[in-house]
């Protein structure tokens, strides 16, 4: 429908609709260049994408609802941008939101005037949402913007196409002139990408206005989880600033305060905090180094609803990464924390609940933590696999560096964790992502891992380390003693008949992996695992001849481990390495505090 200029007299829900529908259109053609002059508060090169990725939230929540009253589409747009904010200018183009939303409640339609005021207030909005506001970014930009409908209407301009247009001349001023408030983007010779963003917003809906186009949506935009990361003008080695950790949260609850958020928040060591949000639903974006401490602060207000924790240092190791393949795991896998950053491994980290508390595997709770948690809690811990998009957001960042992605999996015959990872990868159509079931679990899967990360930096294929992890895998070895059976049982890995034997016997059980499963494989004659009885029943299996790579895992039993570690050094006389390596939250769910597990299996020839 073409709308001319003379008949834009008052905005209500259907022109809402278009016109934000058009102007979203025009932000996603143009979301490379703003990534690539993004350089503040981080040069992570990602705006385009995040502000996409809002945006596209708000395009399908508004998508055939043109018959809404202007309020009421407002509410849908608030919502879903809370909902769906990514990085600092999605949360705060969320809060912008929220305040034009506040500023047309109950109303229907409005002229210029309530427009004005609409955007007024919406710039108010976004200017709270930081903690600590800097000139010359999107807020800048949003308020000159408002400012500019504010002195147009009092000029007397009442037809809204006229008056977006002279909002918009503001808006690009204001824009030109971020440099000169901001010396980062001065130094880079760019301008602030949040603010780009919004004028390209404007642009989209101002030719619509005008015209009644609407740019295409390209194929590549229909799914925006297929989002290329492109890199960005030479601006000199990337600098992630003080703290590791890109952190987001949404508290749902009633009566929430986002100021009363913010103070908590701002007790804590962090930098690029954004809080936005109603009093029914707050969104968090902030970068800290221990992830936990932004959870626990923000459960104390309300329900988390979602939750995820971007580690920048390994997003930015990327562009040193060695190898033409990239190597992606689940934290269901144990491997030793100096072997992943040596390897370059990627993690995506299992989610986990005490009760209605969740938590993620290894970024929002250590060994540590857990065990503290599992000894104090009286609710029993649960075990979730990650979401299909933990993994598939990995997957495309790692696929538009260049690289091939090998995915290495838990057994699928223990958990769907390695479906979700199939159902991800075959949503990415950018670059190439295999997923290798290894049939294994901690320590098996972590040894398979670890050779598959080594293959890659030696300059294997994705084909040669998929053919290697196959001939391999028959040969992996995971053994396993709980020191309780109560967790076994609970977790599913033990049959409750066998715990009522085993205590009657006063024996514990051999857990070992079979075919994808886990069975028992032998008992020790006492109750509780017995390092020294592990040790030994796994050297008879262990060939002398053969040069074994061991890994050596422990749920809290740190003097168990080395006593196994130091029983297979002294007797097998070839080890190629013998790691230890703690438990994390994933296997303890299973396993209870003071288990043992160990894999192992023949070092692979090409990799001698």
């Amino acid at each position: 429908m073409k709308i001319s200029k003379a008949s834009v007299d008052y905005l209500d829900g259907p022109r809402l609709v278009r016109m934000l529908g058009a102007g979203i259109h025009h932000l996603f053609q143009r979301r490379d260049y703003i990534n690539r002059i993004n350089v503040f508060p981080v040069p992570d090169r990602d705006t385009g994408t995040n502000m996409a990725f809002t945006f596209k939230t708000i395009l399908d929540a508004i998508k055939g609802r043109g018959e809404l009253p202007l309020d009421e589409v407002m509410n849908l747009v608030t919502e879903a941008a809370l909902d769906g904010a990514r990085g600092n200018s999605g949360a705060i183009m969320a809060q912008y939101f929220q305040g034009v939303r506040e500023s047309v409640a109950g109303a229907g339609r409005i002229n210029a005037a309530g427009l004005a005021r609409a955007c007024q207030r919406g710039a108010q909005q976004a200017w709270t949402a930081m903690s600590e506001p800097v000139q010359g970014t999107l807020p800048t930009v949003l308020e000159d913007f408002a400012k500019a409908l504010t002195h147009w209407v009092g000029e007397g301009i009442e037809d809204i196409g006229e008056l977006f247009r002279r909002g918009l001349e503001k808006a690009r001023e204001s824009l030109a002139n971020t440099p000169n408030q901001l010396p980062v983007l001065k130094h880079a010779g760019v301008v602030d990408a949040g603010g780009q963003g919004f004028v390209d917003l404007l642009e989209g809906i101002l030719v619509y206005i005008e015209s009644g186009a609407i740019d295409p949506l390209d194929k590549d935009m229909r799914d925006l989880d297929e989002l290329i990361f492109e890199p960005g003008p030479d601006m000199g080695e990337m600098d992630i600033g003080d703290h590791r950790f890109c952190t987001e949260c949404v508290i749902d609850g009633e009566g929430l305060d986002r100021r009363a958020v913010m103070r908590a928040l701002q007790q804590l060591d962090s930098s690029s905090m954004v809080v936005a949000g109603s009093p029914e639903r707050v969104r968090v974006h902030i970068h800290v180094n221990n992830p936990a401490e932004v959870f626990l602060a923000c459960e104390q207000f309300g329900e988390i609803a979602q939750q995820k924790a971007d580690d920048m240092q390994r997003q930015h190791s990327l562009l040193n990464q060695q190898g033409k393949v990239a190597v992606v795991v689940d934290s269901g896998a144990d491997l030793p924390a100096g072997e992943v950053d040596r390897l370059g491994i990627n993690i995506v980290p299992v989610r986990l609940s005490f009760g209605d508390r969740e938590f993620l595997d290894g970024v929002s709770m250590s060994p540590d933590e857990f065990y503290r948690m599992l000894e104090e809690s009286e609710v029993a811990p649960l075990t979730s696999q990650p979401p299909a998009k933990d993994f598939r957001r990995i997957y495309t960042l790692l696929t538009s560096h260049g690289y091939d992605v090998l995915s290495v999996g838990l057994s699928g015959s223990l958990s769907g964790t390695t479906q979700a990872a199939r159902s991800a990868a075959e949503l990415v159509k950018e670059g190439r992502v295999q997923v290798f079931d290894t049939l294994n679990a901690s320590c098996g899967q972590g040894l398979l891992t670890m050779v598959a990360a080594e293959a890659a930096a030696n300059g294997r294929s994705l084909e040669e380390i998929v053919a290697l992890l196959r001939e391999l895998t028959p040969m992996t070895h995971t053994v396993a003693a709980p020191d309780e059976l109560t967790s076994a049982v609970r977790g599913g890995r033990v049959p409750p008949w066998l715990k009522s034997i085993a205590s009657v016997l006063r024996i514990t059980p051999i857990l070992v992996a079979k075919k994808g499963r886990m069975g028992i494989g032998g008992v020790i004659f006492r109750r509780g695992v017995d390092a020294g009885a592990l040790a030994r029943y796994i050297l008879r299996r262990m060939k002398k001849d053969t040069i074994y790579r061991v890994l050596v895992a422990h749920a809290a039993n740190p003097d168990g481990a080395r006593q196994v570690r130091q029983a297979i050094l002294e007797k097998h006389p070839m080890v190629h390495s013998c790691h230890l390596a703690e438990a994390g939250p994933a296997l303890g769910v299973h396993l209870g505090k003071g288990g043992l597990i160990v894999g192992f299996l023949p070092q692979p020839e090409t990799l001698s």
